[in-house]
């Protein structure tokens, strides 16, 4: 029987894995408070359906098959537009589709946004309508034909941060900004950006939605953010025709800082799956790599 000993290989192998859990977990940090143009603001799905026959069984297939035929037009399309709307269907069931991207991105930004769309819509909603994945920097919505008619002004999702800033300078400066987008609303502009002394707002109405309509959708996006975030130094509110976010000085919003509210509610879930699955299989092939060892030791004895 041989006496065991210490194996200076196997130590620094170790050391060596050690390190890259540890640099795994920090990458996931980062990446989940990392504030960008792919970083997801909420998801709405319907609940997962319970079929009681072949023929649910059948129309869900089909509602599949006709989600990734809208998918593959998107991702064709967001190459050359930021905004585009269609329907798919077959006999049964007419869906329609839209997707966004903000207007201050370039082409090759609005495709990389919507195939990260498409990723997340596929695996977290699959054949569920309606459904809306909303990241920083682009949007993806479809619906059954006969639910088009849902309102414009119907509020989606909300975030105000926790931080206030009650201060006259503060009243003055985000009055003059969110004017300034009503106003800008009004005379047609689907899309605002402006800043005016600490104050930075942000809208954009749906890219079929103008005139008035979009003066109108803005107005109402201006008047949540203004009553149910009041003195926020930043906010983020979403409606089915337009949306709006706002910050004062440099604060941002951070979903697992600040409060949210609306039909948004798959966002941590999402998060937390994904990160539990990058942990846990960080996790699983240190655990088999430590077995291995501890099994080779056995055998040397």
């Amino acid at each position: 029987m041989g006496c065991s000993s210490s194996n200076p290989s196997a130590y620094l192998h170790n050391q060596f894995l050690l390190k890259i859990f540890l640099f795994s977990l920090m990458l996931l940090t980062a990446n989940t408070n990392n504030i960008d143009f792919h970083q997801l603001v909420f998801t709405t799905c319907t609940a997962n359906q319970t079929f009681q026959n072949d023929l649910e069984i059948s129309t869900s297939l089909s509602k599949l098959s006709i989600v990734s035929s809208l998918f593959q037009e998107f991702l064709d399309k967001s190459s050359e537009s930021k905004f585009f709307e269609t329907y798919a269907g077959d006999d049964r069931i007419a869906i329609l589709g839209l997707f966004q991207c903000r207007n201050d991105l370039n082409h090759d930004q609005c495709h990389t946004c919507t195939n990260k769309l498409v990723d997340i819509s596929s695996n977290f909603c699959g054949e569920r309508i309606p459904a809306r994945v909303q990241l920083s920097g682009c949007y993806l919505d479809y619906k059954a034909e006969e639910e088009r008619e849902v309102s414009k002004l119907l509020m989606l999702h909300k975030v105000c941060s926790r931080k206030k800033a009650k201060s006259i300078r503060y009243e003055e400066e985000m009055g003059y900004a969110f004017a300034e987008v009503e106003s800008c609303g009004m005379s047609g502009n689907g899309f605002c950006d402006l800043s005016y002394g600490k104050a930075h707002v942000m809208a954009q109405c749906v890219g079929n939605l103008r005139g008035c309509d979009c003066g109108e959708c803005m107005n109402k996006a201006v008047q949540i953010a203004h009553d149910e975030c009041a003195y926020s130094i930043a906010a983020e509110v979403y409606l089915d025709g337009c949306y709006l976010s706002y910050s004062y000085g440099k604060h941002k919003i951070s979903s697992y800082q600040d409060e949210g509210k609306g039909s948004g509610k798959g966002t941590q879930k999402l998060v937390a799956i994904v990160a539990g699955g990058i942990v846990a299989t960080i996790l699983l092939g240190i655990v088999y790599y430590f077995m291995k060892s501890w099994g080779k030791k056995d055998d040397d004895w």
